[in-house]
C-alpha cells in the first residue's frame, strides 16, 4: 500500500513540474511565427524553381571547392572560339602601284625555246605586261617577208612552266601564235600578301624550224 502511494506521489509531483515550466518558461517566450507568403518573399528562386535559393551562398575558393564546381553537372564551361583566320586581302601594306620592272630589252637567237623569268610582287592590284617583238630568219634588221620567221609567244606561271619544261601538255596564261611581229598589253591578276612568278616563252613555231632572231622589249607595269 505504501509502495502504490509513494508511486502516485511521483507521477502528482512529475506533471506539477511540467504544469509550472510551460506556465512560466514557455509563456515568457513569444512565439515565432512565419507566414508562407514571407517565406515566398524571401526566396522567389526557391518558389519558382522547386530548387535551393543560392542567392545568399558565399563562394569558396580551394582544391577542393573548384573540383566539386567541375563535376557540377549544372555547371558548364563555354566551348572555346577559335580564333579567326585572316583573309590575305585584310592585310594592309603598301602597293608598288606606278613603278615597273623589265622582263627582256635584247636581240636574241633561238632554235627551239628561249625563256625569260620575272616576278609580280605583293599587293599589287593591277599588274599589266607591256612589250612588243620581231623576229627574223637570219639577222636583226632584214625581216622575212613571209612567215617562216614566225614564232611563238607563251605567258605561264611557275606550275604551268613546270609541266612545259617536263614535256607535258601545258595551260597559258596569254599567248600569240605564229608572228614575226607583235605588240602586247596584258593584265596580270592581283597579287595579295604573296609574290607570283610567271615565264615569258618565245618558241619557234611548228612547221617553220630553223635559227630565228628575235628582238623583244617587254617589261610589266605596276
Amino acid at each position: 500500500m505504501k509502495q502504490v502511494l509513494a508511486a502516485l506521489l511521483g507521477i502528482a509531483a512529475f506533471w506539477g513540474g511540467l504544469s509550472y515550466y510551460q506556465n512560466h518558461f514557455m509563456r515568457s517566450q513569444p512565439h515565432a511565427t512565419v507566414s508562407s507568403q514571407e517565406v515566398a518573399s524571401q526566396s522567389p528562386n526557391a518558389q519558382q524553381t522547386g530548387l535551393p535559393d543560392t542567392s545568399q551562398y558565399v563562394k569558396v575558393n580551394g582544391p577542393l571547392a573548384n573540383w566539386m564546381d567541375k563535376i557540377n553537372p549544372w555547371h558548364t564551361t563555354p566551348a572555346p572560339v577559335p580564333p579567326a583566320v585572316p583573309h590575305p586581302s585584310d592585310h594592309v601594306a603598301d602597293s608598288p602601284v606606278g613603278t615597273s620592272s623589265a622582263i627582256v630589252h635584247k636581240t636574241f637567237a633561238i632554235t627551239s625555246a628561249a625563256k625569260f623569268a620575272f616576278e609580280v610582287p605583293p599587293h599589287a592590284a593591277s599588274p599589266q605586261l607591256n612589250g612588243s617583238y620581231r623576229s627574223f630568219t637570219q639577222q636583226a634588221g632584214s625581216q622575212s617577208s613571209d612567215d617562216s620567221a614566225d614564232v611563238d609567244l607563251l605567258l605561264m606561271n611557275a606550275e604551268q612552266y613546270a609541266e612545259f619544261a617536263a614535256g607535258h601538255p601545258a595551260d597559258v596564261v596569254y599567248s600569240v601564235d605564229s608572228s614575226h611581229e607583235q605588240d602586247v598589253a596584258f593584265g596580270l591578276p592581283a597579287t595579295f600578301d604573296k609574290p607570283a612568278q610567271y615565264y615569258l616563252v618565245f618558241r619557234n613555231s611548228p612547221g617553220h624550224a630553223g635559227k630565228k632572231v628575235v628582238q623583244a622589249d617587254f617589261r610589266v607595269d605596276f
